[in-house]
């Protein structure tokens, strides 16, 4: 008696360590997690269940074994079998209900109610006029069970990584590091400031060169991964700089293709004027020597992440403009990052649609006063 309850005990943990792995490999799968806590005590309690569940369980096992090696032949009752047992079983149909199925049963069916208390299947709320649209979508975009379920029939396919242009663009080829050396990261950060007055000097190729792989440059090409961080390395950022002096390099608009660390010419002429419609008017992108322009194709990171994806391409984007700002003071360079700002304006200028892709951030490059 005392076996078979704690058989009984063994098989109900054993179902519940079941649904915890699945559960949190649900919910690790759905944040995009690599790591989790929970998915890994579950995993093991599942594993170590699963050993002591077959080794108290090993005879019965068996003879199931033996029994439907000869279930071919003539069917013979277990010998050692108990007096409840002897009878032989039957040949065909399904067998009755036992109090243990009932007994497990019971407490599966309780904790299917728990967890329907602590996982509500509640779809979002409905958007109301006069309502923060900010505070509404961080409430949307919070992790549920209701986001896991619709996961895999809403957020459509993967995107290309990199965005290509049509053949025949003038592409430049960046020079490399060539040796630099630059400040240490403690020193970088402890000078950076937002530097809005520059003094209109020229800047050159190599420091270009240096401020675009720091932000937004391969850094491993087996991967390859990125000199910024990105949410399950999607990477949805595309970079625009906006050229006003740098030498070797005419004034324009152009797009920096980090798989050949080279930029290629979208857009010929000076931009000042149309910068400054982009900015709102803000007066030192006439002085920059660079604008950056960053946008964000948001399907490359939407397809895995779903709602939750807009949080974290604004972190991508936060990212990249920190590693401006540390590698221009490195340089010698001040920079300022520009959140306010006309989006029409700045997506006609680099040529997106702003929806698809749109302007999610602009940072000012110069040489200070």
């Amino acid at each position: 008696m005392l076996l078979r309850r704690l058989d009984l005990v063994v098989t109900l943990l054993l179902l519940l360590a079941l649904m915890a792995v699945a559960l949190s490999g649900i919910l690790a799968d759905y944040l995009g997690t690599p790591r989790s806590l929970y998915h890994r005590p579950a995993a093991y309690s599942l594993a170590i269940l699963s050993v002591v569940h077959i080794v108290s369980r090993r005879r019965q096992m068996w003879s199931r074994i033996k029994a439907a090696m000869w279930r071919g032949s003539a069917r013979k009752c277990v010998i050692e079998a108990t007096a409840e047992e002897r009878a032989c079983p039957r040949t065909s149909g399904l067998s009755a209900l036992s109090r243990r199925s009932l007994l497990i049963s019971g407490p599966a069916a309780l904790a299917g109610f728990l967890l329907g208390r602590w996982l509500p299947l509640d779809k979002p709320k409905t958007l109301t006029d006069g309502m923060d649209l900010g505070l509404a979508y961080h409430q949307w975009s919070k992790p549920g069970l209701w986001g896991m379920l619709a996961k895999p029939f809403q957020w459509g396919m993967k995107p290309p990584l990199y965005k290509d242009y049509s053949a025949g663009l003038p592409r430049t080829v960046l020079p490399g590091r060539s040796g630099y050396q630059g400040l240490f990261v403690e020193e970088a950060i402890q000078r950076r400031r937002s530097i809005r007055e520059y003094s209109g000097q020229t800047v050159s190729l190599e420091k270009l060169s240096i401020l675009l792989h720091s932000a937004y440059g391969i850094t491993e090409a087996s991967h390859p991964l990125r000199a910024s961080p990105s949410a399950g390395a999607e990477y949805p950022l595309e970079i625009y700089p906006v050229v006003n002096r740098v030498d070797g390099l005419a004034s324009g608009v152009y797009h920096y293709r980090p798989a050949e660390h080279a930029l290629e010419l979208i857009k010929e002429g000076d931009q000042r004027s149309a910068l400054l419609s982009a900015t709102g008017g803000q007066d030192m992108v006439l002085k920059a020597n660079t604008v950056v322009i960053i946008a964000a194709v948001f399907q490359r990171t939407r397809w895995r992440y779903q709602d939750r994806a807009y949080r974290y391409v604004m972190l991508d984007a936060g990212h990249v403009g920190q590693n401006l700002y540390l590698a221009a003071t490195s340089l010698g360079l001040g920079a300022c990052g520009i959140g306010a700002f006309p989006d029409d304006e700045a997506n006609r200028l680099v040529e997106v649609d702003g929806e698809a892709e749109a302007v999610v951030y602009i940072v000012s490059i110069g040489t200070p006063e």
